[in-house]
């Protein structure tokens, strides 16, 4: 187990720590209790309205922070694991056969990024046309 690694799930926890998982469980359970009994007992949930006064807006609110998140999270994963290349190699006998192979690959991390980009302006520009006059707004 890597300690530097972001993505521990609750059984290697419970193991790098010597705790049995379904104890580790349960007294999440018992947090999770203790702090909804507090928000209930504060009456907490008078904060919803600074956020949203409608429930539907809120909770599409948070997806739309998951699908973002997870969006940048994997790109910066793919320029981690495929940094951009500047050059190329052109000659595969002026260079070792494994080095050429390996510096000929495309810039994976760069058309990603592409990618990602034209799929936003593309749902940017077609949300802007279904609310333009073309196609009207209901």
């Amino acid at each position: 187990m890597n300690p530097e690694d972001p993505q521990i799930n609750m059984v290697q926890f419970c193991q790098a720590h010597n705790f049995e998982y379904l104890t580790g469980r349960v007294w999440i359970g018992f947090w999770l209790i203790f702090i909804v009994l507090v928000m209930v007992a504060a009456e907490g949930s008078f904060l919803v309205r600074f956020i949203s006064p409608f429930t539907q807006e809120i909770f599409a609110f948070l997806i739309s922070l998951i699908f973002i998140y997870e969006t940048f999270s994997k790109l910066f994963k793919v320029f981690r694991e495929h940094p951009l290349m500047a050059t190329y190699s052109s000659d595969p006998n002026s260079a070792e056969e494994v080095n050429y192979h390996l510096l000929n690959q495309p810039n994976t991390a760069l058309l990603s990024f592409v990618l990602m980009i034209g799929t936003f302006f593309v749902a940017f520009f077609l949300r802007k046309l279904r609310n333009s006059r073309f196609l009207g707004g209901k």
